[in-house]
């Protein structure tokens, strides 16, 4: 893979957004594969419950409230897909129902509408979204794919199921976490992240990350400082180091952390 430059929001082409995104190696179906098999599981775990059962990695929340956290993301990016603009009501048109019992069906119905939308989106076309890169559609199928297989695996880890993420998605989760997810955490929650690097390798898919802050901003550190020593090294599979970055409950000895973190893994994301 190779590694993504600055991230900025100056430009809002195509190209603009490959040089800020080009690590992403899965296309367009490979995420839409992924995304549907997760509303799939998760609606599964919703059908199964227990809906009460916590989820205390995503504060007070319970698992019907992580469903219709994802149902109502559902409604909202394909309203935003499709018109090409902040403000959709889809969520407001189709709440979540008052029976709890119908929530795995409520579940799959907006993400197959999302699937229709995001099968047709011009990925090299303009559009809204409030992620800190350029606004062009290929910011979609990957940011929907990747959270849902994050809120999937809290369901299904919620209910005590055995819940994995694939190699290849994961690393490119770790990728999008440093491109979108983490600079949206700065900008949006004010977030510092830390000038000190940190290096991230994947033992499994073979892949390294060594990023930091500068200005605000996270930055490459092989692109625009090749020579810089990490502060803190973090390994081990793609899955669990993608985990680990977003706060998740892991195993001892999971991961591998050399050096002082120094609240990289506090950070969490969206």
């Amino acid at each position: 893979m190779v590694a993504f430059s600055a991230i900025s929001t100056a430009g809002t082409g195509a190209g603009a957004y490959r040089r800020a995104m080009q690590r992403a190696v899965l296309d367009r179906e490979q995420y839409l594969d992924h995304l549907g098999n997760d509303i799939e599981a998760f609606a599964a775990a919703l059908d199964t419950g227990p809906l009460d059962a916590p989820v205390p990695w995503c504060g007070a929340w319970r698992l019907a409230d992580l469903g219709v956290h994802l149902g109502e993301v559902h409604r909202w990016a394909t309203g935003a897909i499709i018109r090409a603009e902040p403000g959709s009501s889809q969520a407001a048109d189709d709440p979540a129902p008052d029976d709890p019992s119908e929530l795995g069906r409520w579940l799959r119905a907006g993400g197959e509408r999302l699937l229709a939308a995001l099968r047709e989106l011009d990925l090299e076309a303009p559009t809204w979204h409030p992620f800190p890169v350029p606004k062009v559609g290929a910011v979609w199928p990957r940011r929907q794919a990747q959270e849902a297989a994050m809120h999937r695996w809290d369901a299904q880890h919620a209910i005590g199921l055995a819940a994995t993420i694939d190699p290849a998605l994961a690393a490119d989760g770790i990728d999008e976490y440093f491109a979108v997810a983490l600079p949206r955490l700065m900008r949006r929650e004010g977030v510092v992240a830390p000038e000190a690097p940190i290096l991230v390798r994947t033992t499994d898919t073979d892949d390294q990350w060594l990023v930091a802050a500068r200005d605000g901003v996270i930055v490459d550190l092989d692109d625009v400082e090749p020579a810089v020593e990490p502060v803190v090294e973090v390994s081990g599979s793609a899955e669990h180091v993608l985990l680990g970055l977003w706060r998740r409950p892991l195993a001892t000895g999971a991961i591998t952390v050399s050096g002082a973190p120094l609240g990289w893994l506090d950070l969490g994301g969206m």
